[in-house]
């Protein structure tokens, strides 16, 4: 294995450019070039930044074989694989880091934290200025199975390295990002209905629920 790496190393560094991924590339050429549009516009609002390094490897189609493999054998969220890491250039951009699993119906269940809101999209999605979750279910020829038993996919993003205030427009730019790359996965699984994702996000707010009456409370009296 030394010696492979050994020879690999001494090639790039004896010529061979057309070969060497470029160090720096845009929002449209980062994880194999899945954001466009508003979704490359929400990379650059997130991470404060308009350059970024290049990724420069294979991992989206690495977490798709991981996946099938994790389906195959029932495993759910233990499975958790990076998808791509997004870096700005400048030294105060910020850092997004994408990832996948598979979660259990009941993952579905529970609140969110402070900073976050629920959205309508997918089975549900969960955008925050830290953290942001989107499930969806797949259907797919390329999930033996899955017509009966569809695969729960769990996309998460974290974002971090970047002190910005906690805004409905980060929460929103985060969670476009994390569509852009969940959409790029159902179409690298041929999910049925890309699943249940659209190609142009639409984000809209769910209602908040109403916080339950406490019922060791006594409402005043008429006239108190």
């Amino acid at each position: 294995m030394a010696a492979v790496l050994a020879l690999g190393l001494g090639a790039s560094a004896c010529g061979g450019d057309e070969s060497e991924e470029p160090l720096y590339v845009s929002a449209g050429e980062l994880c194999n070039s899945i954001f466009s549009g508003d979704a490359a516009a929400a990379v650059e609002t997130t991470v404060g930044d308009t350059t970024f390094f290049s990724t420069g490897d294979v991992a989206p189609d690495r977490v798709v074989e991981k996946l099938k493999e994790f389906y195959a054998d029932g495993q759910y969220v233990y499975g958790a694989r990076e998808f791509c890491v997004i870096n700005g250039k400048k030294r105060d951009a910020g850092r997004i880091d994408i990832s996948f699993a598979l979660y259990k119906p009941d993952d579905l269940e529970g609140g969110h934290a402070a900073d976050q809101r629920f959205y309508e999209l997918g089975k549900l999605a969960v955008a925050g200025a830290e953290k942001s979750s989107l499930y969806f279910e797949c259907v797919s020829p390329q999930l033996d199975g899955s017509d009966k038993d569809p695969a729960r996919i769990l996309g998460s993003l974290s974002f971090k390295d970047r002190k910005v205030p906690e805004t409905q427009a980060l929460r929103e730019a985060n969670l476009t990002v994390l569509h852009a790359a969940s959409f790029a996965l159902a179409k690298k699984l041929e999910c049925e209905n890309n699943g249940g994702l659209p190609e142009k996000v639409v984000l809209k707010p769910k209602p908040e629920p109403e916080a339950e009456a406490d019922p060791t409370s006594t409402a005043p009296s008429e006239g108190a």
